[in-house]
């Protein structure tokens, strides 16, 4: 003992000779300065961690003076010597330095009290994370007198509960990520102190006590989580329209993390499974789970209303398109099986849609894109039917017209491509399809948009361009691949009604801006190459001359 307080103090570049109370105050000096960065501090936190580490210095801590400090910094450092007081010194002074933390915290958040003012103390996260670690590792080691396990620490645990939701505000990913831990490892070590001494009905409270902190933490720093869950299943279902990976850096801590809360569920024998996921807790639990919980499409509607809500509030998206993912890509060999409800359908649908319109992210609204493609492939095909519609015609979100007719294009080719068996026809593979369809892809919207006239800076923001453009490629792929024409779209008088309404003003549209430009946009000179695409095939099933495309309608 003696060699390591010679060494200690050598390290610390302090006197030889000092007695034990002396090294706890020059110790606790030495805190103080480091954790002030002032220039006069002989040793950093760092050096200090070091040193009392290597040689056994714990006892010279004095927790209620060097606490209150290290809880305020920021350092790495400072949560070392945070934990190592936690091990070594006085439970119950360190519990006394807890209270006031929380005190502290509770007035600084306005926890409540509805009144907003600014507070002066910093690092408030890190105070939380550093509070956090105290009370794991004070805990177990106070005595308990004539009180219960509940009693001795539910009021704390309800209090850090308390405190969670405004810290995660304020929480960088680091931070949250920090936090979530741990919370874990205070639950890892307050259940099995718990269940050493508590009645049964103490050790249901504290288990619920427990579990509602795990859920608040969870809830509140999901965003820090950052698995890239939904990207990585992404990556495995489509391998083949990744160019290059948007896996997030460091997305392995997160999940390392999340086994953490996972190991600390599985403490508590709490761990929800379908179909007894009720919150977004559980959901973000079930999306994280290892090894991966079994799925099946019928889960989808036990989940729906937390998928959505999730989705609608920004909450767990990467969790909830991870499940959707799971959910949708499950194959089964029962056709009936495959389909989901109508009402499910609509409302993930719109949700989808409505990401996939706006997400400031490009892969993400490719991946909802996909997703909404997934659901569709599994509703009967007069839902799809509806759907889609709904979609090439949406007001709320023009972006989403154009996708949609890419939505509408696979739809169709896939029913072209199948065998029909069934007694019902299917619209996408019959006149149903430019019945319900003709009147959107081939009109503009608004109906005056070729004749207006349009800045170049106006073309080139211009949406409705782009949906022209698919519009014109959904045409051109049907006249071609429905060679038995079973929508009806080689019928001469469909053939003549689409040129006259649509293909011959999108000709003197392009003559009017394509020839009077130097350099015209290359969304017009998309427009004219799949214009030229069209004709060239009308030109073949027609069997007329070009120069006679617009002559007499016929």
């Amino acid at each position: 003992m003696e060699s390591n307080k010679e060494s200690l103090l050598v390290a610390l570049h302090l006197p030889a000779g000092l007695d034990d109370e002396e090294l706890s105050r020059s110790v606790s000096d030495l805190v103080s300065l480091a954790v002030g960065g002032t220039q006069s501090a002989k040793v950093t936190l760092q050096e200090l961690a070091d040193a009392v580490s290597k040689y056994q210095g714990t006892e010279y801590l004095e927790p209620l003076t060097i606490l209150p400090n290290l809880l305020s910094s920021s350092d790495d450092h400072a949560q070392e010597l945070v934990r190592a007081c936690g091990i070594g010194s006085s439970a119950k002074e360190i519990m006394i330095v807890v209270q006031e933390a929380i005190e502290e915290l509770r007035w600084y958040y306005h926890v409540g009290d509805e009144e907003t003012q600014e507070k002066p103390i910093t690092a408030p996260v890190q105070r939380l994370i550093g509070l956090t670690v105290l009370c794991t590792t004070a805990i177990p080691r106070l005595r308990l007198g004539k009180r219960t396990p509940f009693q001795l620490a539910g009021p704390i645990v309800l209090d850090i509960s308390s405190l969670v939701p405004s810290a995660a505000q304020d929480a960088s990913q680091r931070e949250g990520r920090l936090l979530l831990r741990e919370i874990a490892c205070l639950v890892r070590a307050l259940q099995p102190w718990a269940s050493a001494s508590a009645s049964e009905d103490d050790l249901g409270q504290i288990k619920k006590l427990l579990r509602d902190l795990l859920d608040a933490t969870v809830v509140a720093c999901v965003s820090s989580i950052q698995a890239s869950l939904s990207v990585r299943e992404f990556e495995r279902l489509f391998p083949r329209l990744i160019v290059k990976s948007v896996l997030q850096k460091g997305w392995e801590d997160g999940q390392r993390v999340m086994r953490e809360i996972q190991d600390a569920l599985t403490i508590l024998g709490t761990f929800p499974e379908p179909p007894g996921t009720e919150s977004t807790s559980d959901l973000i639990y079930l999306a994280h789970a290892e090894p991966a919980v079994p799925l099946s499409l019928a889960n989808l509607t036990q989940l729906h209303p937390l998928l959505v809500n999730s989705l609608q509030r920004n909450v767990a998206t990467d969790e909830t398109l991870f499940l959707l993912l799971r959910l949708l890509a499950q194959e089964s060999r029962q056709s009936d099986a495959t389909e989901i409800p109508p009402d499910i359908a609509n409302s993930l649908c719109s949700v989808l849609s409505a990401l996939a319109s706006t997400h400031l992210d490009p892969f993400m609204r490719h991946l909802n894109l996909r997703l909404l493609s997934m659901v569709l492939s599994k509703v009967h095909p007069t839902i799809r039917l509806d759907i889609l519609l709904r979609l090439t015609t949406d007001e709320e979100f023009p972006q989403m017209r154009g996708a949609a007719v890419g939505l509408l294009k696979e739809t169709t080719l896939s029913a072209l491509s199948s065998a029909d068996y069934s007694t019902e026809p299917n619209p996408f593979a019959s006149p149903t399809l430019l019945r319900a369809f003709g009147p959107v892809l081939f009109k503009t919207s608004p109906p005056n948009f070729l004749t207006l006239n349009h800045t170049r800076e106006e073309l080139e923001r211009s949406l409705e361009l782009l949906r022209i453009i698919d519009c014109l490629s959904f045409y051109y792929v049907l006249l071609l691949r429905d060679t038995k024409n079973r929508t009806g779209v080689r019928d001469l008088d469909s053939i003549v009604s689409v040129e006259r309404s649509f293909l011959r003003p999108l000709q003197l549209f392009l003559d009017q801006y394509v020839t009077v430009q130097e350099e015209p946009l290359m969304s017009l000179l998309s427009l004219q190459v799949n214009l030229e695409r069209v004709d060239a095939a009308v030109i073949t099933i027609k069997g007329t001359p070009k120069s006679d495309r617009y002559k007499g309608g016929a």
